[in-house]
């Protein structure tokens, strides 16, 4: 839908792409789709998947240290990283940091904010994504995103 040529989302489309983030096939290709649009959109989707994993975890009602080891190992990986830059996503630095504050306290929000800025951030891509994806047979989506990497890199190397 298009109100003054800016993408007016509907919540179907919300739905359908949560959906397509919970699918393990879907989210692959969209993964390989926005990291040839920037360079943290890619964990991004690895973000918002560890932690709708750990929110399953939350109200799996397992035990405090194997949720603690979660938040652990979220914050690790994404906010927190020994590898530079240490934010590997890309939210305000003021949700890190409530992050890190917060990372002892246990329960399914602590990651709630910055899930929602990056869904928000990755859901612009994709009307584009489903745009590149109509076009194609799903065996061939893979193919044409490493093709479009390859020129990618190409164009960088000059």
């Amino acid at each position: 839908q298009h109100a003054d040529n800016k993408w007016v989302s509907s919540s179907s489309e919300i739905i359908a792409f949560r959906k397509a983030l919970l699918n393990p096939v879907t989210a692959n290709q969209f993964q390989r789709f926005v990291s040839l649009k920037g360079d943290l959109l890619e964990n991004g989707v690895l973000f918002w998947q560890e932690v709708q994993k750990y929110k399953d975890l939350c109200h799996s009602h397992c035990d405090d240290a194997t949720v603690q080891k979660k938040i652990t190992a979220i914050t690790d990986c994404f906010i927190n990283s020994a590898v530079p830059p240490a934010l590997q996503i890309d939210i305000p630095i003021e949700q890190a940091k409530k992050i890190l504050e917060h990372r002892k306290e246990l329960g399914p929000y602590i990651f709630r904010e910055a899930q929602m800025t990056i869904f928000a951030l990755l859901f612009k891509f994709w009307p584009k994504f489903c745009k590149f994806r109509s076009n194609l047979a799903s065996d061939k989506i893979l193919l044409a995103l490493e093709r479009k990497k390859g020129k990618k890199m190409r164009k960088k190397e000059g």
